[in-house]
């Protein structure tokens, strides 16, 4: 037997801290209860191992878990007596069906709820927007007959379709991530506008249509989101908002809303098409704009386009690199036109107006249709021999429409419209509104990275693919809140933390802050039966002292602890 042994605590301990801060297990202990007492792990300490998991780097899907916690100090984050083993592929997936069966957006509302009073946010602006998450498994017509048999099915006769939750539909869909040969599921996402957190989440049919789920989503939720100390709530989403049905649903909530503006609006288009360059309003070194007054669907508006010079570059750059490769596709085409011989005049005619229809990056600057007479005997003909019938051959000379390249450079590149019914907003103050959409799209791009877990669900059954959306917008939610404490307390105390060259920041990230954390060890030592926390440098103490007591528990050793380690 080993004499002496180490675990990992690491960065683990900060995220106990929070999920204790916020109180995620008791929420979760209280709404889903363990239905026998005789489990050794609640339904709590299920979630809070799968969002350790989550946070862990590791890259570990469900049922890996155990190994995840082998050599990490799980007596220290959970219960003395608690072992890697109790978290199995059979405990997680219970919680999973358990979440699922309660309410995977419900049980959700019910924590986010919980930690924006902790953190003392009151949400006054959100941003609403959804992604898409490939899903390892095959789900074919079949396996959407079976989901919706299920969704058809009471498990008693008092219970009806509308208690009960529907089981999404995995399938193929518009991919965010240009896959769309990939079954995906989608993830709807309102996000707070202070620090970031996810106040709502719901998973949604692999093919959903945003134009219309958002609509639908402003109706059905946002009622309760919004807060009686605000007059008005403000969302803010990309052009999938902007829609007859959102505007209205809007209205109805007496909202104040910002969105682009589908460029494919005829009022739109009507902006794009017409504006006059002169007309352009410098607001800094990149942008320019021009103000509108607009009335959409009953409602007064005001409607910015802006012009971005950076946008432009990189958008021109585009139009010319996608110029280029349609111009090479033409002039092959033109190629294999004048070597196609035709049997006669007419058919040569017709070939050439059908090419002419395609072109779009070059145009013929002259043509010329020679005749080549052919013989039916073989060997040279006679002098005075009549040819048995002529092939027809075009002769072209091409150019490129450089002016439509230039043309389309000045009309599309770095143009968009943003619209807003909060008249009061100035041109920057909407832009730079409108730019804070990021903060949803960073959550999304937390999700999906390979060091967190993977765009890709590697469970077969829909419900706890459900389910474990929840966790993972759970786990957004613990890192998004960490990083928003730390930065806070770094602020109002008036210290820094160095950043990864060494200068003192007030804005660190969770991850920064993770890394820091790193190699930190419980080393038991059986023999004289003591434990000790190593590793812990001057750092690592300066931001528990800056999270507080409940923090600072994970990286102690009690006298519960230390008996264990004598065992």
């Amino acid at each position: 037997m080993k004499r002496v042994k180490t675990e990992s605590l690491d960065h683990y301990g900060l995220v106990m801290g929070m999920i204790k801060e916020l109180g995620i297990i008791d929420v979760v202990n209280k709404t889903v209860p363990i239905k026998s007492e005789s489990k050794i792990i609640s339904h709590g300490m299920a979630v809070a191992a799968m969002v350790i998991n989550s946070l862990g780097y590791a890259n570990k899907q469900l049922y890996l878990t155990p190994r995840f916690f082998e050599k990490k100090a799980i007596g220290q984050l959970f219960e003395a007596d608690t072992k890697a083993e109790h978290f199995n592929k059979d405990t997680l997936g219970r919680t999973l069906d358990r979440i699922f069966e309660y309410g995977v957006s419900e049980l959700y509302e019910k924590i986010a709820k919980k930690a924006l009073e902790v953190l003392n946010l009151s949400p006054s602006i959100i941003h609403l927007d959804s992604t898409s998450f490939h899903v390892d498994g095959k789900y074919s017509n079949q396996a959407k007959d079976s989901m919706q048999q299920e969704n058809n099915t009471t498990d008693n006769e008092n219970s009806s379709d509308e208690d009960r939750p529907k089981v999404v539909y995995i399938t193929k869909g518009y991919s965010r991530d240009h896959h769309p040969e990939l079954n995906q599921v989608v993830l709807n996402l309102i996000v707070e506008h202070q620090a970031g957190i996810p106040v709502w989440m719901k998973p949604a049919d692999g093919n959903q249509i945003d134009t219309k789920a958002f609509a639908d989503i402003l109706k059905e939720h946002i009622a309760s989101l919004k807060n009686a100390d605000e007059a008005k709530i403000k969302i803010i989403a990309d052009a999938a908002l902007f829609t007859s049905k959102g505007i209205q649903e809007i209205k109805q909530n007496g909202m104040l809303f910002i969105s682009r503006v589908p460029a494919k609006l005829k009022q739109a288009k009507t902006i794009l098409t017409s504006y006059n360059q002169s007309s352009f309003i410098q607001l800094d070194q990149n942008y320019q704009y021009i103000p509108y007054e607009i009335e959409y669907e009953g409602m007064k508006q005001q409607w910015i386009l802006y012009k971005s010079e950076y946008a432009k570059s990189k958008e021109d750059k585009t139009i010319q690199k996608d110029y280029e490769k349609q111009k090479e596709q033409e002039e092959k085409l033109l190629a294999k036109l004048q070597k196609t011989a035709y049997f006669c005049e007419a058919d040569a005619n017709q070939a050439l107006q059908e090419k002419k229809a395609q072109l779009q990056c070059i145009s013929i600057d002259s043509q010329k249709l020679i005749s080549k007479p052919k013989y039916k005997t073989k060997g040279r003909p006679k002098q005075d021999a009549k040819p048995d019938y002529y092939e027809y051959y075009w002769q072209l000379q091409i150019k490129p429409k450089e002016n439509q390249l230039k043309q389309k450079q000045e009309q599309k590149s770095g143009l968009f419209i943003l619209a807003t019914n909060d008249m009061t907003l100035s041109e920057k103050e909407l832009l730079d509104e409108y730019k804070s959409q990021q903060r949803v799209e960073r959550g999304f791009r937390f999700l999906k990275s390979p060091q967190f877990l993977s765009d890709a669900l590697f469970l077969k059954n829909p419900k706890r693919i459900e389910a474990m959306l929840m966790i993972m917008t759970l786990s957004l939610l613990v890192y998004s809140a960490l990083e928003y404490k730390i930065q806070r307390e770094l602020k109002q105390q008036n210290k820094t933390f160095p950043n990864q060259l060494g200068k003192p920041i007030q804005n660190p990230t969770t991850r920064w802050i993770f890394e820091n954390f790193h190699e930190i060890q419980i080393v038991i030592i059986k023999e004289i039966g003591r434990q000790v926390v190593a590793n812990l440098l001057q750092r690592n103490i300066f931001i528990l002292d800056l999270l507080g007591e409940i923090y600072w528990r994970y990286y102690r050793i009690d006298e519960k602890k230390q008996k264990q380690g004598a065992q």
